[in-house]
């Protein structure tokens, strides 16, 4: 069967090809962290501390991806039920209707269940959560703050997330989101490649332009 060929396990390998381009570590946090860079802020630096003390982000955003990707393999990716609601109402908050992981395994211990995603360059990917419900990161840990679906009062018997309250100050609050800005980096995902693959049974597409239209 000829590369070019359109299959399945050819559109799989494409995908995985190009995610595999999407690296993004060289953030500032990055650097400070290799020596390349001796000093950063300090608010970043506590931001940090919290990130896997007391906040407890990197129990499930593992680092160094800070994401549900668990090391030291990186085999398997982590899912969570954290209980986010349908609306930003506190008062009357109602349980989102995506059911997540259920629709597919038909599992009650996944119900509402969603992938655990990265944290780095979120600084640069409002909307947040599963249903975009929050549109800044200084809503996302307000949502963590209080407990998840349940500290909001929900009725969420499988959480995995504790519904216990963080009781962060408002100085930690905002030292965590300007750790996460730290994790921003699109020198990966912006420049262009060096080159396209190369198709040995088609010469033709081996002429098209980076960049180019096709």
């Amino acid at each position: 069967m000829s590369d070019t060929s359109i299959t399945k396990f050819g559109i799989t390998r494409a995908l995985a090809t190009y995610m595999r381009t999407l690296i993004g570590m060289n953030a500032r946090f990055d650097q400070y962290i290799r020596g390349d860079l001796q000093e950063i802020e300090s608010s970043v630096k506590r931001g940090f501390n919290l990130f896997m003390g007391k906040a407890a982000c990197g129990t499930c955003h593992f680092a160094p991806l800070y994401s549900g990707v668990v090391p030291p393999k990186y085999l398997e990716t982590e899912t969570e039920v954290l209980g986010v609601p349908k609306t930003l109402d506190t008062i009357s908050p109602e349980l989102d209707d995506d059911l997540g992981r259920f629709n597919r395994f038909l599992d009650e211990i996944c119900q509402n269940s969603f992938k655990t995603v990265t944290v780095r360059n979120a600084e640069l990917t409002a909307p947040y959560m599963h249903n975009g419900l929050y549109q800044t990161l200084e809503e996302v840990v307000d949502f963590y703050d209080r407990g998840g679906g349940l500290g909001l009062g929900l009725d969420v018997p499988n959480q995995t997330l504790p519904a216990d309250r963080l009781n962060l100050t408002q100085q930690e609050k905002e030292d965590l989101v300007e750790f996460m800005k730290a994790l921003t980096d699109t020198v990966g995902t912006t420049r262009l490649p060096g080159n396209l693959p190369d198709f040995p049974d088609n010469p033709e597409w081996n002429k098209r332009q980076i960049g180019g239209e096709y």
